[in-house]
């Protein structure tokens, strides 16, 4: 039992310097670099500072707009009507966010697979390069993964429960959490869906049973409804201002093209040519987002060998890539960065990133091992990282990737990760435990 009470104690600290670590970092690397926003990053501020006065949100013309999703520019108006239209306290926000993503990958890898697991994962998110990076930078991925995690993890049954058990207000909960995600990037539109999955793995009936549907179901509705009242006002508004149904944003349908047409290279495209891109002469957003959409869904109809070739492509530049991050936040700080940084800083992104998926894959192998060892359900219960990477590699074989959209999925790495490292810990734990038990 003290022995018990002492692993507590020594968790807690831990966790306390881990998250102490992570926030040093990061303040420390945003006040030396302070990044200069552009491209998205300056539209977001633009669009913030706009809502902030009272003007809305609008194009340059003063018409209505929803191109970019909302999520992220309204929590940086906030910033703004409390601390003024400096962007380097934003970038403080974002800092502070980027150190709530190890606390929270904390969470649901200690909800998924034990405390030393969890430490592991939080320590890796605090160090990982590219988390360092884009916590410097007004990005929309850092809130995303905030609000992911903290609605992901509330699906996860306790370890030895029997079955699928979060209450139906707790799903509502996680679902409000989701909808903040969806607003902010909507791939997360489809949340609900993974849910389902995974209710439907974790059940204890079996699949034949009409009581493991009528939960699986019900839990799903419960999650729906959290999104819908968060998402709902904003698509309602959009159909008012755009006269067309637009859930969160009108810029789906011109990634989906950038990803799929005939010049199409996997990440991103946008020639200025009128005659490589249709869509560059469309000036309402509503219909270049329907035109985008419609031909990018022709040329995957009538070229299928040439869709699955250029998803392969996608994957490589998903799991390969790591330019985006050093491109805003070395490249555009506020001050001279070193050569020798500006030289190595891709040679250590790069062996970050092989780090962390060899970890990732040492982790799926041993989530099935311990899978198979433990009691019936044990696998299901914890899988949700694999089920969320298979829903990124589906998400990406059809959209363009490059690291950027790599990175919000990274906790799910990271869980894995920490599992891996968490496993020979364990191990050697256990059998020093034997040893000490008295005969």
């Amino acid at each position: 039992m003290a022995e018990t009470g002492n692993r507590v104690r020594r968790a807690r600290i831990a966790l306390v310097a881990i998250i102490g670590l992570a926030l040093a970092l990061r303040l420390g690397l945003a006040a030396y670099l302070r990044p200069v926003p552009i491209s998205d990053f300056k539209a977001y501020w633009n669009i913030a500072v706009d809502l902030a006065r009272g003007e809305g949100y609008v194009t340059k013309e003063g018409e209505p707009s929803a191109y970019r999703p909302i999520g992220y520019p309204l929590l940086l108006s906030l910033v703004v009507r409390l601390f003024g239209e400096d962007w380097w306290y934003a970038i403080v926000v974002q800092a502070l966010m980027g150190t709530g993503v190890v606390l929270a990958t904390y969470w649901l890898t200690t909800r998924l697979f034990g405390t030393t697991a969890g430490l592991a994962a939080a320590a890796l998110t605090a160090i990982m390069p590219d988390h360092l990076l884009w916590s410097t930078v007004l990005d929309s991925e850092v809130p995303f993964m905030v609000w992911m995690l903290l609605g992901v993890a509330l699906w996860v049954p306790p370890r030895g429960a029997a079955g699928f058990v979060p209450s139906l207000g707790t799903l509502v909960v996680s679902g409000v959490f989701l909808g903040l995600a969806a607003l902010t990037r909507p791939v997360m539109l489809p949340a609900a869906g993974v849910f389902f999955v995974y209710a439907m793995l974790c059940a204890r009936d079996g699949w034949r049973s009409l009581a493991t549907w009528r939960r699986a179901v019900t839990g799903t509705a419960a999650v729906v409804l959290g999104m819908a009242l968060v998402v709902a006002p904003w698509t309602v508004r959009n159909y008012v201002a755009l006269g067309a149904f637009v859930p969160v944003s009108t810029n789906g349908g011109v990634n989906l093209w950038q990803g799929n047409n005939p010049d199409a290279n996997g990440a991103f495209f946008w020639p200025t040519d009128p005659a490589r891109n249709p869509l560059s002469g469309v000036r309402d957003e509503v219909e270049r987002d329907r035109l985008g959409r419609r031909l990018a869904l022709q040329w995957i109809r009538e070229n299928p060998l040439d869709f699955a070739r250029l998803g392969l492509t996608k994957w490589r530049h998903l799991l390969t890539d790591v330019r985006t991050a050093p491109n805003f936040a070395i490249r555009k700080a506020s001050r001279p960065v070193p050569s020798v940084v500006r030289r190595h800083v891709y040679t250590v992104l790069q062996w970050a990133l092989n780090i962390l998926l060899a970890l990732t894959v040492a982790g799926l192998l041993t989530w099935l091992g311990r899978g198979w060892k433990h009691p019936a359900g044990e696998l299901a219960r914890t899988s949700l990282p694999a089920l969320f990477l298979l829903y990124m590699l589906a998400l990406h074989f059809v959209f363009p990737a490059w690291d950027r959209f790599r990175f919000p999925f990274t906790p799910f790495m990271l869980a894995l990760a920490g599992l891996a490292l968490a496993a020979p810990i364990e191990a050697l734990r256990s059998r020093r435990d034997v040893r000490r038990a008295p005969v």
